[in-house]
């Protein structure tokens, strides 16, 4: 199985997007990411808007690579976070889905795509 598969089907309400992310580093990378220090991480939307701004070794990224993050858009603006699994397929989790891998172009986070961002130690 691939490393990714493990996550799949993780409900929403045991892993957000944030906690997610955070937990493949954790577990996958040995790297603890913040929670942004007073942004909490239940806090989605500042926390997609922290690491959009570059805060905190999160550097910008033309072409993803295996566990880059993914920024994703919502109705206002920077919302939402996933993690690269390969150079084409993120893994994010939502309420109405759980936990799910999908290729770039899937219509459920194609349009809401706003960048590419590598976690630089």
């Amino acid at each position: 199985m691939m490393w990714w598969g493990r996550y799949i089907g993780l409900p929403y309400e045991q892993a957000h997007c944030w906690e997610l992310v955070r937990r493949v580093y954790a577990e996958r990378l040995g790297v603890q990411l913040p929670a942004y220090g007073e942004v909490d991480a239940r806090d989605l939307v500042r926390v997609a808007r922290e690491i959009d701004r570059g805060q905190d070794r999160w550097q910008p990224v033309d072409l993803p690579a295996e566990y880059d993050g993914v920024l994703m858009r919502g109705r206002r603006g920077i919302w939402h976070v996933g993690v690269m699994t390969d150079a084409r397929h993120v893994l994010h989790t939502e309420r109405a889905t759980s936990a799910v891998r999908v290729p770039l172009d899937h219509l459920s986070i194609k349009g809401r795509i706003a960048g590419f961002r590598r976690y630089v130690v």
